[in-house]
């Protein structure tokens, strides 16, 4: 058993750039990861469509501004990088670190790996009810493909199953946006 602490730390990797340095620390089994996501660029194109598609979505007069649609997709896509983080087995944080008057890109997220306390049963259900959150989270804004889901084998679509996984989705009905 080693002693040392493996930590990766990604500053304003751009788009999915911050969703490869969250895959690399999670397939070396990182004990710590702390990123400030840069900008989101792949779900925009996604919420943008889903949002022109849906106009009695009940988050249609939000998103229909362009402003609103844009901090829709930095909170929906590191949101998703968290219970992401969390199906790999951390514990994360997402927090503001450091005043909007110095930057808007101001987000970061720490994840620290855990040795889980439950029984195998009660770990399942945990991990079916993240992915259920997760299923739900992109229906909500219209999201079908995500990097760091796509490079874990984590489907975020309703139905499409997690590889050998088997998580229960209970969606809430809300129609997607």
């Amino acid at each position: 058993a080693s002693n040392s602490t493996d930590i990766l730390i990604a500053l304003h990797a751009c788009d999915s750039a911050t969703d490869d340095a969250i895959w690399f620390a999670i397939g070396r089994d990182a004990d710590i990861i702390v990123t400030a996501p840069c900008c989101q660029h792949e779900l925009r194109p996604q919420i943008d469509s889903h949002t022109t598609n849906n106009p009695d979505h009940p988050l249609s007069d939000v998103l229909r501004h362009a402003i609103y649609r844009e901090r829709a997709t930095e909170t929906v896509t590191d949101a998703m990088r968290a219970i992401l983080l969390e199906i790999a087995g951390y514990t994360t944080q997402v927090f503001e670190f450091i005043g909007g008057e110095h930057t808007a890109k101001n987000v970061m997220i720490t994840a620290t790996k855990v040795k889980r306390h439950r029984s195998d049963k009660e770990q399942e259900e945990w991990l079916q009810e993240r992915r259920r959150r997760l299923i739900e989270l992109a229906q909500l804004y219209g999201v079908k493909r995500q990097r760091l889901a796509m490079l874990m084998g984590e489907s975020i679509v309703s139905g499409g199953g997690n590889d050998s996984k088997t998580a229960t989705r209970n969606l809430s009905g809300m129609a997607p946006l």
